[in-house]
């Protein structure tokens, strides 16, 4: 599918992102709508799913439903199409539909699919020897710079640390005289059984189709795993040639089973000399996990925060003790009725209850973090639960009428309701009495405990005329009203018009007689619709407790304000198409141009000066942004008969993305001078998603490179007029140091040269088929590329900085030691210095085309099905994400989207995600 991008995570049942078109909003929602069987599916997309390389199995798991139930996808993605869902199709909107049951003999259907996955090779990480040296490299190279005198600290760490010193004296010798390789400790073949049953049949004037589907994945990290059990039931009933209606029940119950923090980047930067494990005397493992409370890579304590990121832990415990296990049930009812009022008038009623109960156990063992009893962290243990209630109606009116072949108006009326309600409730408790003990009411400390509900709702009113001139001429006009609970009171209701022409030019006298096009279809449509900010009382003023009070009394004191002014963001978009099929419509081609227009862009929490008297605005309109781009497909059927088959596809798109004003200068800045930081700024004439740092040079290679020099080259001399040092920060450089481009000559590397690096949003996306058929056999090739996208590399960031105790890649053995080595890599400089600032360095260009599928399929022929009474039966095997091209050096170029802490928009990070595995997969379909 052109222009829709999907990012979907390597981990089991782990959710997706989607953006249609770019991202539109600032903070609102960039997500689409969801619609399954015609109501809106609630759903909450992780940060992280390209519509133009999902199937319907990605599908399938986007809503909680077997893949075999899925019978079309379609993308609407111009404002004239989305109209009628209001500001919740703002994005887009995705319409899903369910299979129905057929009228006739019972029909069933089997299908069983089982695939096996392997990771591709990890990161070469330093060996233990190599991991000692480029301490002891590290530490040298602070203590030559600070002098023996102030170095007594680094001198100790040294020769005083048994944990790199080799003793054979030392207890712990054993333990610390290892060669560990964490990632593959923690990685195992992962697998997945995904099995479905169906029966369909029926009468005259009803029919059925009832399913039942058992998804089971285990991941290639140990202790990720996800099982799903779906049902779903499907019953037509025609009363009468004016009366017909629909019911559809589905049920699915998903168990998603995780770690409590992701254990990868721990364990690509766990020092490899350590065990995981306490050691026998006659050198095996024993069973009891090593996590020693304090150790030369520190403990879960001297770095934890609020969700241990980056605090010091076994990984490989951590895989297999600790606990985060989500269980959520969804029951989901949709009755459709249809009802021929009068010649050329018909009802349609639709009625959408969607009920979700999510329940999460989450359990950190002490033998995973080694701290004490006295700890907030040791055996702590969490329970969240939430209830979901989710109810949508829609009722139309629609008028058809025909005037002699020559004219024909459709006219239709809506109105459509949503109502959510939830509530949500959570407890932490800390030094449970033993590791083995996971439940928060067992006993322990509450840590944190809390609870909540929440309600919002939605009305909206819909007008819409279409009228048709010898099919030939066509033109759609519509209006929407409608009022959203979450708007300030001044602002509530809002009112968005589109219109759509189309004219379909095959029709006309020049080309009718034409035999080889078939179709020339020109579409130009422009609409509004409206984006509402997420949650239910966005617009209402909120109080914090004073602490301590005032004059020993209790006391509030005002922290967001009250915002009846709060108004809609709008988006405005116009569509230029054309469609074209010529060879009987064996060669098909369509090109898409648009232009969407953001104004008002909702921004949120937005920080106030003190003197206002509030903390900060929840939200606030300001701003305009703009997507343009254009999206080109075409498909081709080369060959078409009864042996064989031949047929190749390909589609193409680009979207700019472009910040145009924020006029209350609120740019979203945050930045500090320090080592792996970015600054992340939205500025006016670059994308959202940009990251600003520093451009990197290389090696200072010696003493005479360290000198400073102004915009002209000069060097800049001291009062004494002797050359001065650069500094990189507040410290000076020396050879073998990080060298950065001083952009305003000043000799100081600091935020003021700090410049554009590049953005998160790719510059084109595309895809390509190939199927060929012949007689039983078909094999089918898909691939899919991205270019242009920028992606920070924290990985690299992480694996190559030797600025810690943490273990790094083998890259780094190619780091400055002498002058005269030609390398890009800085000496290692322990504690000490600005060797890796957030800088093109780490910036990479995330380009690639990667061979997603390649199928082959054998179809029993049905002559020798029909003695058995079988209808069809198809085995294949798949093999997913086989090859990738790209100069991207991280393990992943598909590098999921995140948002940093404070950062409004999401960015392209790699940060160790687990890498997609290469699956092969066999399966079969039964038809009988």
């Amino acid at each position: 599918m052109a222009n829709v991008d999907i990012l979907t995570s390597a981990e089991p049942g782990a959710k997706s992102s989607i953006r249609i078109r770019g991202t539109s909003s600032l903070n609102a929602s960039s997500e689409p709508l969801i619609v399954v069987d015609g109501v809106p599916y609630p759903t909450t997309i992780a940060d992280d799913f390209s519509f133009s390389t999902a199937n319907d199995e990605d599908f399938g798991a986007l809503v909680n439903i077997s893949p075999n139930d899925i019978a079309s996808i379609e993308v609407l993605k111009d404002a004239a199409a989305t109209a009628v869902w209001g500001s919740r199709g703002a994005n887009g909107v995705l319409l899903i539909n369910t299979k129905k049951g057929r009228s006739g003999k019972t029909r069933f259907s089997f299908s069983s699919k089982y695939d096996v996955r392997n990771e591709a090779s990890t990161i070469p990480m330093l060996n233990a020897s190599q991991y000692v040296a480029m301490i002891q490299d590290a530490v040298w190279n602070t203590v030559n710079d600070l002098g023996f005198s102030n170095s007594q600290s680094y001198l100790s760490l040294l020769f005083d640390t048994p944990e790199i010193g080799f003793d054979p004296n030392w207890i712990y010798f054993k333990e610390y005289n290892q060669d560990v390789d964490y990632v593959d400790e923690i990685t195992q073949r992962g697998f997945s059984s995904d099995n479905s049953f169906s029966m369909t049949g029926g009468g005259d004037r009803a029919n059925y189709r009832l399913s039942l589907g058992y998804l089971n994945e285990e991941g290639t990290t140990i202790g990720s795993g996800f099982e799903r059990l779906s049902a779903l039931l499907s019953i037509n009933y025609r009363f009468s040639h004016k009366l017909r209606i629909t019911t559809d029940f589905s049920f699915s119950d998903a168990e998603r089973s995780s770690y409590w923090h992701n254990p990868r980047g721990q364990a690509l930067t766990k020092m490899p000399n350590m065990s995981p494990y306490y050691m026998n005397e006659d050198g095996t493992r024993s069973q009891e996990y090593f996590t020693p409370n304090s150790y030369f890579q520190g403990t879960l304590g001297s770095m934890r925060s609020t969700e241990i990121k980056g605090g010091v832990f076994n990984p490989v415990a951590m895989v297999h003790e600790s606990i985060n296990n989500t269980n959520s049930s969804n029951s989901r009812f949709v009755f459709n009725l249809n009802y021929n009022l009068l010649r050329g008038l018909d009802f349609f009623s639709v009625v959408g209850l969607d009920i979700r109960k999510t329940k999460n156990k989450r359990f950190l063992p002490q033998t995973v973090t080694g701290v004490t009893w006295i700890d907030p962290w040791f055996n702590r243990s969490a329970d969240m639960l939430s209830d979901n209630v989710y109810l949508n109606t829609e009722n139309r009116l629609l008028f058809r009428r025909g005037i002699e072949n020559l004219h024909n108006f459709i006219a239709t009326g809506i109105v459509q309701t949503s109502e959510s309600v939830s509530a949500n409730y959570k407890s932490e408790v800390s030094g449970n009495a033993s590791a083995s003990t996971s439940d928060p009411t067992a006993g322990g400390t509450i840590a944190d405990m809390g609870s909540g509900s929440s309600k919002s709702r939605q009305l909206g009113f819909i007008g819409n005329l279409h009228y048709a001139f010898l099919d030939r001429y066509m033109i759609n006009m519509g209006y929407r009203f409608e009022a959203n609970s979450t708007m300030g009171a001044n602002n509530r209701w809002a009112g968005f018009p589109t219109l759509g022409l189309a004219w379909h030019a095959n029709e006309e006298w020049f080309l009718r007689d034409l035999e080889w096009w078939n179709t020339f279809k020109v579409r130009l449509s422009w609409g509004q619709s409206g984006n509402a900010p997420s949650g239910s009382y966005s617009y209402i003023g909120t109080f914090d407790s004073l602490n301590p009070g005032y004059i020993d009394y209790p006391a509030i004191e005002p922290n967001s304000i009250h915002l009846n002014n709060l108004k809609w963001e709008t988006v405005s978009q116009g569509n230029l198409g054309v469609d074209l099929a010529f060879l009987k419509d064996r060669l098909r081609t369509s090109f898409d141009v648009y232009n969407k227009l953001t104004v008002d862009m909702l921004q949120k929490n937005i920080v106030l000066p003190e003197s206002s008297g509030h903390s900060k605005i929840n939200w606030y309109n300001s701003g305009e942004m703009r997507n343009s781009g254009w999206e080109y497909r075409i498909d081709y059927d080369v060959v078409r008969n009864s042996n064989w088959t031949v047929s190749a596809n390909f589609n193409i798109s680009q979207n700019e993305n472009e910040v145009l004003t924020l006029p209350d200068n609120l740019t979203d800045y945050k930045y500090s001078f320090e080592n792996g930081a970015y600054a992340y700024q939205i500025v006016e004439g670059n994308p959202l998603g940009s990251f600003y740092g520093y451009k990197y040079l290389g090696v200072y290679q010696n003493a005479d490179e360290t000198y400073a020099r102004d915009a002209e080259g000069q060097l800049i001399q001291d009062i004494s007029g002797d050359p001065v040092l650069v500094r990189n920060g507040g410290d000076p450089v020396y050879p073998g140091d990080a060298k950065y481009q001083d952009v305003n000559g000043d000799g100081v590397i600091d935020q003021f040269d700090i410049v554009y690096l590049g953005n998160s949003m790719p510059a084109a996306t595309g895809g390509a088929g190939l199927t060929v058929r012949y007689k039983s056999l078909t094999v089918n090739a898909f691939l899919h590329g991205r270019a242009g996208q920028k992606a920070v590399n924290q990985t690299r960031i992480d694996t190559e900085n030797m600025h810690g105790v943490q273990n790094q890649s083998a890259a780094v053995l190619r780091r400055w030691r002498h002058e005269g080595d030609d390398t890009d890599i800085p000496r290692a400089l322990y504690n000490k210095g600005y060797n890796y600032l957030g800088s093109d360095r780490f910036v990479e260009d995330a380009s690639f085309l990667r061979l997603k599928t390649l199928s082959l399929k054998y179809s029993v022929p049905s002559k020798f099905l029909d003695r058995f009474g079988v209808e069809r039966l198809d085995a294949y095997t798949t093999i997913y994400d086989i090859f990738t091209w790209t100069n991207y050096t991280g393990q992943d170029p598909e590098v999921p989207l995140s948002r940093d802490d404070g950062v409004a928009y999401l960015i392209a990070k790699d940060k160790a995600y687990t890498p997609k595995p290469v699956r092969i997969a066999f399966g079969i379909n039964l038809n009988f």
